[in-house]
């Protein structure tokens, strides 16, 4: 069976500019559960030198060509930041230094500014009318906000989701990131399992008129970071190890067990199948930081007689104290 993969070819001799146009486009087709996939480290840059205001970014994403949104964990006030980022697939580096073009508070009810210990935000995705951010920590919820930072809704979380003293989101095992699919679906990921489950069955949820619930298992000693979308049903995982020690897999719910509105998980669901295709331990000498936030870029011009098409990817790093890093990836994808 194959796919159709969300995102778009495009034509020209050079992709400059990590981002083509937001509408979906016509797509490469790829084999299940990513079986051939594989990426590969290119470049790495840093973002908002000198900028106090810019510190410890842990999301990132696309909204159009060659512009980023991009957000910070830590709330001082909370804030979200916009960015032009330049890349080109002829000598597959960044061009240029990426650049802090404007950005807004994240704001709370009534418009007003988020308070410290309010939101630990942990993901950003363009969606419609606005933004879909994600908070973790002490105080997770899944938010609408539109373009200046002004609350629309919260998403509502399923009642197993709840925080309690036994169940529900656990701390630094709760929300890490969102997805945006190919038909606007909001999905949102776990680092970790639920206060009931397993500490390494995470889940993911696809917000809908019905809900759709999948169990995500970590690897061990490694909790989830971020979730890309890559078309309805598969996504790329960030994992996150000791150190700097970090992990990217192409996963799908094809096949895995619905876990859908379940209380507690038994352990014997069938959790998504998921495939490496990045890991830096095969490059030691990366400046890799704090790996935090994933984002698409450009499909690189196809080569009608090659067996794979071949797209950028983006990894932004959560920096304590130092220059947030954005590295560049190029992922080969199957026809």
């Amino acid at each position: 069976m194959k796919l159709r993969v969300w995102g778009a070819s495009i034509a020209g001799a050079c992709v400059l500019g990590l981002a083509s146009p937001i509408a979906v486009q016509p797509a490469s087709a790829t084999p299940p559960s990513g079986a051939g996939v594989s990426a590969f480290f290119t470049d790495s840059t840093t973002i908002g030198d000198g900028l106090p205001t810019v510190n410890r970014i842990s999301g990132i994403d696309r909204t159009g060509n060659g512009s980023y949104v991009l957000i910070a964990e830590d709330v001082l006030p909370a804030r979200f930041f916009t960015a032009s980022i330049g890349y080109t697939s002829v000598n597959a580096s960044f061009v240029g230094q990426p650049r802090i073009n404007g950005g807004g508070t994240v704001l709370g009810p009534w418009f007003l500014p988020l308070l410290p210990g309010q939101a630990q935000f942990e993901g950003i995705r363009q969606s419609a009318g606005g933004y879909t951010v994600v908070s973790g920590g002490n105080n997770q919820f899944v938010r609408q906000i539109g373009p200046i930072g002004q609350v629309i809704r919260d998403l509502p979380l399923p009642s197993a989701w709840r925080p309690s003293p036994k169940s529900g989101l656990a701390g630094q095992r709760g929300l890490t990131g969102a997805a945006v699919g190919p038909q606007g679906q909001v999905s949102v990921l776990t680092a970790g399992g639920l206060r009931q489950d397993a500490a390494r069955s995470a889940r993911l949820l696809t917000f809908g008129k019905s809900n759709r619930e999948f169990v995500y298992r970590t690897d061990a000693n490694k909790v989830a970071a971020d979730v890309l979308a890559v078309n309805s049903t598969d996504f790329l995982v960030l994992e996150r190890g000791p150190g700097n020690l970090a992990n990217i897999f192409w996963t799908t719910t094809r096949g895995a067990t619905s876990v859908t509105n379940k209380k507690k998980l038994s352990g014997r669901e069938k959790a998504m199948t998921k495939r490496r295709i990045f890991s830096t331990v095969a490059t030691p000498r990366l400046l890799t930081g704090n790996m935090s936030g994933l984002a698409w870029g450009n499909w690189h011009p196809d080569n009608p007689f090659a067996k794979t098409r071949t797209r950028t990817l983006l990894v932004v790093s959560d920096n304590v104290g130092s220059p947030n890093r954005v590295h560049s990836f190029e992922v080969q994808i199957p026809k």
